[in-house]
């Protein structure tokens, strides 16, 4: 099947309106690790591209994710129910890298989630066209710069929207929100994700809601401190996966990477925390409980 065809697919069975040729610019998958930089820009959009073929085999195109995890050490979320009947929602862990620290000034480069319930398509990335020059301090950090995203051929936030939304919806549980998990999302991940939303003119969907990891670790110090006066640490994402001893490979501030990483961290601090679903959904906000919307 031709490459031209299978994206024709992908866009019909999502209901969006994308132009093939949208699709046709984002078909390169890579074998080769694609934390590599060099490969990186052959790998615009990683969804569901695998799988397209069973959906006229008698699969469905966007199977339900399985008890499996997609990479190895990566589990689903395990947390103890306060009720025998409880049952979570799902869980998506994200990460972006942006054109600099204030989102009213700069924009989204890069997106990457998975889905911690794992299974088929559990991962979601791609990089965005800023539509503006990328600093050179953000190249410094992210090594993304403007040759590499700003080209006609990188999707834009405004095309990237309806592919996220009809991926996220293929990966919900029924009649639950979805819970979104950032390390300093608060103050940063969703400030920006809620600012790329109106330049849409869009909301952020009522059933999701989003969890600050980097509060949990700041409570979780907290108590350590506490408890048996233990020096504070230091609660950056790559100070904890030193911590827990989690290997990784690659640069930090690239997303699907740092995004690997906080799945094993979400995990370690939930359970030093003893968080239950209920306390786990207690911690949640929504988009509009974030510092520094206002415009």
């Amino acid at each position: 099947m031709s490459v031209a065809l299978r994206f024709s697919l992908l866009r019909n069975s999502l209901g969006i309106s994308c132009p093939v040729r949208f699709f046709k610019q984002h078909a390169g998958i890579s074998s080769a690790k694609w934390l590599d930089p060099r490969i990186f820009e052959r790998r615009h959009f990683t969804t569901g591209v695998q799988t397209l073929e069973t959906k006229f085999t008698g699969a469905p195109s966007w199977p339900k994710a399985d008890s499996s995890s997609c990479v190895p050490g990566i589990q689903s979320l395990f947390l103890q129910q306060t009720t025998e009947h409880e049952q979570p929602g799902t869980v998506l862990v994200f990460d972006i890298e942006t054109t600099g620290f204030l989102h009213k000034d700069h924009r989204i480069i890069e997106f990457a989630l998975r889905d911690l319930s794992g299974g088929k398509n559990c991962t979601f990335e791609t990089l965005i066209n800023p539509e503006r020059d990328v600093p050179r301090f953000a190249t410094a950090i992210t090594r993304i710069d403007t040759d590499l995203v700003c080209r006609p051929e990188i999707p834009r936030f405004k095309d990237v929207l309806p592919v996220l939304l009809a991926y996220v919806r293929s990966r919900q549980a029924p009649g639950k929100p979805v819970l979104w998990v950032a390390h300093n999302a608060k103050n940063f991940d969703v400030p920006f994700l809620v600012h790329e939303f109106r330049l849409c003119s869009a909301d952020i969907p009522s059933d999701w809601f989003f969890i600050d990891s980097l509060s949990l670790a700041r409570k979780l110090v907290n108590s350590e401190v506490k408890s048996s006066g233990e020096k504070r640490r230091l609660i950056n994402l790559e100070a904890l996966r030193e911590h827990y001893g989690i290997l990784s490979e690659g640069t930090a501030h690239r997303a699907m990477r740092d995004v690997t990483i906080l799945c094993q961290v979400i995990q370690k601090i939930t359970f030093d925390l003893k968080l239950t679903y209920e306390g786990l959904w207690n911690e949640s906000i929504r988009a509009t409980d974030c510092r520094k919307l206002s415009y």
